[in-house]
């Protein structure tokens, strides 16, 4: 039996290629902060505070991507011999003023911003590269409605899943035209 042969769990069916502006990377940690806006009274002369619910914190991400060389070239920056186009591209995106699709795998799109964001290069990790980067949900100003078009971040991720899927498909064609030529099994 192969690792092939075992079938994958609906979560791992589920993942999703991870981009922010269009701009694809690998993760190898991701994280989501929440939870609520709590100010505490207390009182003189009282032993007992009072917690006032001010409502729902903004949702802030914390990701560790990382841009590296691909073995064949590909239509695909983030599937390149040369990491540094990819990363290039991210690069770029995260410096963009304004609000941009974030796609994590295992999460809906969400419209969000980078206040902050980190690469690193090390000498003796050639071809390769990781970010650090923070992201705040992007809301509306006081007095607007709900920022709407949840159904076109969706449809938006979904076509970037095919891209790349396509992409993949191609690889795979290559790399069994590779192994027919060197006789490999």
């Amino acid at each position: 039996m192969k690792i092939t042969d075992i079938p994958n769990t609906p979560w791992r069916d589920a993942l999703l290629p991870a981009s922010f502006r269009g701009a694809f990377f690998h993760v190898e940690v991701g994280s989501r902060e929440n939870g609520r806006r709590i100010v505490t009274h207390e009182f003189p002369k009282k032993d007992i505070p009072y917690p006032e619910d001010m409502g729902r914190r903004a949702i802030q991400f914390s990701v560790r991507a990382y841009c590296i060389t691909y073995p064949l070239d590909t239509d695909e920056p983030l599937y390149r011999r040369d990491y540094r186009i990819a990363r290039n591209l991210l690069i770029t995106a995260l410096e963009v003023e304004g609000p941009g699709v974030l796609q994590l795998p295992t999460l809906d799109p969400m419209l969000v911003v980078c206040p902050q964001y980190r690469w690193t290069e090390e000498e003796r990790l050639g071809g390769f590269c990781t970010f650090d980067m923070s992201f705040v949900e992007y809301g509306e100003p006081p007095g607007r409605g709900q920022p709407s078009g949840r159904d076109s971040l969706i449809a938006q991720s979904q076509a970037a899943t095919q891209r790349l899927l396509t992409v993949m498909t191609g690889v795979e064609a290559k790399l069994r035209a590779v192994a027919r030529q060197t006789g490999a099994p």
